[in-house]
C-alpha cells in the first residue's frame, strides 16, 4: 500500500529508540476487579503512530501505556504494507520467470504454490511484529501494553474494558501529562445494491487465502486496488478492474502507465462504476456503468479507508471531526479537547505509514515536551508498490497551475525507456515528471514511474525540504548508469537552458577577464 512499509519510522527516525533499557510492566487484559494505572503519556492504538509514540516516551525516560483492543502492529503489519510488499515480491517472483525469454534466458514453466507463498507472507510478519511490535518486544523497552476497549471519562482519564466488549470489570488508566488517541483507519465499504448479499473480501482478508482464485473482480484502482490486482494476476488469477480511473489524485501520466501495464500483463480495466453486484452461484456477477457485466469467483473490494474513530466515548468530551470524518486537529496535532492529541489514519490526512509514525513521534514530543513542533506536513511523499513503483510528493501539475499560474510553472519529462538504465533493463513503461517554478527554478513536486521511484522520490523529497533548486541538481553527482542518474540528466537539461540565457552576460563578464 501506499507508504513506506513495515520499518518504519519508528525505524527510520527512531533506530535508537528500540534500544533503551528501561523499568518495564505488561498488561494483561482488563479482569473483574477494577484497578487504576498512571503514566505520563497514554496511547490508544498500536499502529505505526501508537507504537513510534510509546518509543518515543521511553526514549526520553517517560512512562508510556499503548492501549489496543486488537493486534498491536496495526494495518501496516498484519494486513497492510508487510503482507502487501511480501505478496508483492512472491508475484514479481514468478514474473521475471515468465518474462526470461525477453532478456535471452529459457526457463521452464511457472508453477505458483499459494500455500508456500502464505506461508513466506506469514513468517514475514511475524518476524517483524516479534522484533518491533509485540508486547514482549515493548517491554524490553519498559512500554506497557494493555489489550482492550478505551473509553474516555475526561481528557487525561480513561477507562479501559476487555476486548470482548464486556463492562463488568475496567482499569482505570489516567495520563499524567496527556492522551494520544492513534486508532487508525479501516476498509470503506461502497454503498452499491446487492454488495451485502455476495462474499467479497477487503485488503483485511486479502493475505489470507491459500489457493488462486480463477476469476478475480477488483472494485477500485486505488493504490490498494492497483498493487493487489497486479499481484493476484501474476500468481495465477484471470483479474477484472473496475474503476473510473487509476491512482486518483495522481499525475494523469501515472494512470496511463497502470491502464498499459494492465493491458500488457492481461488484466482487464473496465473504466466506470459498479451499479449493482448480484450472486452467480457461489461467485458474483457485477453491473457496470457502461453496461458490461463481470463475473468472477471471488470479489475483492478495494475502495480506500476511512478513520477509526467510534466505540471511545470522544463525543461525550467534545471532540470534533473534520469533513473526512477524522479527528480535527490544529498543526501541532492537538484535537478540540485541549491537551488531548491525535495522529496517523484517524485524522484522515494522508495514509501512509511513515506519516502516522511521524506523526505519532511528533504527537508524543508535544504532549511531553516543552514548546511545539508541526505534526502536519504539507508535502509528504507516497508510493505505490506497482512495478513500476508509481511515486510522488509536492503538487501535481494541475494544482501547480491552479495555485501559480500557467505562465509560471514549468515541467520536466522524460520516459524511462529514453533513458540509459532503463534501455539496458528492458524498462517499457513509466516516466519522472517534475514541477518546477520558472524563476528561481523551486521544485513544486514530482510523480515518478519507475522501478525504484520510492527511492528516487526520497531525492527530491530531501530537495524540496532543503531548498535545492531543480537546476541545482545538476551539480550533485549521481552514479552512472543508475536510475537516478536521470535526475541529474534532466536538471542538467535546465541548468545548461539557464546558462545560455545568460549568455551576454556571461560574454561580457569573459570580456573583462573575470
Amino acid at each position: 500500500m501506499k507508504g513506506s512499509c513495515s520499518m518504519l519510522y519508528y525505524r527510520c527516525i527512531g533506530a535508537a529508540l528500540l534500544f533503551f533499557p528501561v523499568v518495564v510492566h505488561t498488561f494483561a487484559s482488563p479482569s473483574p476487579t477494577s484497578a487504576s494505572k498512571s503514566y505520563d503519556l497514554v496511547v490508544i492504538g498500536g499502529g505505526s503512530a501508537g507504537l513510534t509514540a510509546a518509543k518515543f516516551a521511553a526514549t526520553f525516560g517517560k512512562s508510556a501505556c499503548i492501549i489496543e483492543k486488537d493486534r498491536m502492529g496495526g494495518d501496516c503489519t498484519w494486513t497492510g504494507c508487510v503482507p502487501s510488499k511480501s505478496i508483492l515480491a512472491s508475484a514479481k517472483a514468478a514474473q521475471a520467470v515468465k518474462k526470461a525469454s525477453d532478456f535471452g534466458i529459457e526457463v521452464g514453466s511457472v508453477k505458483v504454490d499459494l500455500k508456500a507463498v502464505k506461508r513466506r507472507i506469514d513468517d514475514n510478519i511475524q518476524h517483524i511484529y516479534d522484533e518491533d511490535d509485540s508486547p514482549e518486544a515493548l517491554k524490553k523497552l519498559g512500554v506497557d501494553v494493555l489489550q482492550g476497549v478505551a473509553k474516555f471519562d475526561d481528557a487525561k482519564k480513561l477507562r479501559v474494558f476487555a476486548s470482548s466488549g464486556s463492562e463488568d470489570g475496567f482499569i482505570e488508566v489516567s495520563a499524567n501529562d496527556g492522551i494520544l488517541i492513534a486508532t487508525g483507519a479501516k476498509p470503506r465499504l461502497p454503498s452499491i445494491s446487492g454488495i451485502q448479499n455476495v462474499n467479497f473480501i477487503t485488503y483485511e482478508q486479502a493475505f489470507s487465502l491459500d489457493t488462486c482464485p480463477s476469476k478475480m473482480t477488483v472494485i477500485g484502482c486505488g493504490p490498494i486496488g492497483c498493487e493487489l490486482a497486479q499481484a493476484y494476476s501474476r500468481l495465477g488469477a484471470d483479474v477484472t478492474v473496475i474503476a473510473p480511473i487509476c491512482l486518483p489524485g495522481e499525475e494523469p501520466e501515472a494512470n496511463d502507465v497502470v491502464q498499459s501495464v494492465f493491458e500488457a500483463e492481461g488484466i482487464k480495466y473496465v473504466k466506470g462504476f459498479v451499479t449493482e453486484v448480484e450472486k452467480n452461484g457461489e461467485g458474483h456477477s457485477v453491473s457496470c456503468s457502461g453496461g458490461e457485466t463481470i463475473e468472477g469467483d471471488l470479489l475483492l473490494v478495494a475502495t480506500g479507508r476511512v478513520p477509526t474513530v467510534k466505540g471511545m466515548d470522544i463525543e461525550k468530551i467534545g471532540v470534533e471531526l473534520n469533513e473526512g470524518g477524522g479527528i480535527k486537529v490544529d498543526p501541532t496535532l492537538q484535537t478540540s479537547v485541549k491537551g488531548l492529541y491525535a495522529a496517523g489514519d484517524c485524522t484522515g490526512d494522508r495514509q501512509f505509514t511513515h506519516y502516522a509514525g511521524y506523526q505519532g513521534a511528533v504527537g508524543a514530543r508535544n504532549i511531553l515536551l516543552p514548546l511545539t513542533d508541526p505534526g502536519v506536513i504539507t508535502h509528504v511523499p507516497g508510493t505505490t508498490f506497482f512495478d513500476p513503483e508509481i511515486a510522488s510528493v509536492g503538487l501535481t501539475e494541475k494544482e501547480a497551475i491552479e495555485e501559480f499560474g500557467e505562465k509560471k510553472i514549468s515541467v520536466a519529462f522524460k520516459r524511462i525507456d529514453e533513458t540509459d538504465r532503463g534501455i539496458c533493463e528492458g524498462n517499457k513503461y513509466g516516466f519522472i515528471k517534475i514541477i518546477y517554478k520558472k524563476r528561481g527554478y523551486k521544485i513544486l513536486g514530482a510523480t515518478i514511474a519507475s522501478p525504484v521511484a520510492g527511492e528516487l522520490i526520497a531525492e527530491i523529497s530531501v530537495a524540496m525540504k532543503t531548498g535545492l533548486s531543480f537546476d541545482m541538481l545538476a551539480t550533485v553527482m549521481h552514479t552512472y548508469p543508475s536510475h537516478g542518474f536521470a535526475l541529474q540528466a534532466m536538471a542538467a537539461e535546465v541548468y545548461y537552458d539557464k546558462l545560455v540565457k545568460s549568455k551576454p552576460i556571461l560574454n561580457f563578464l569573459k570580456w573583462l577577464g573575470l
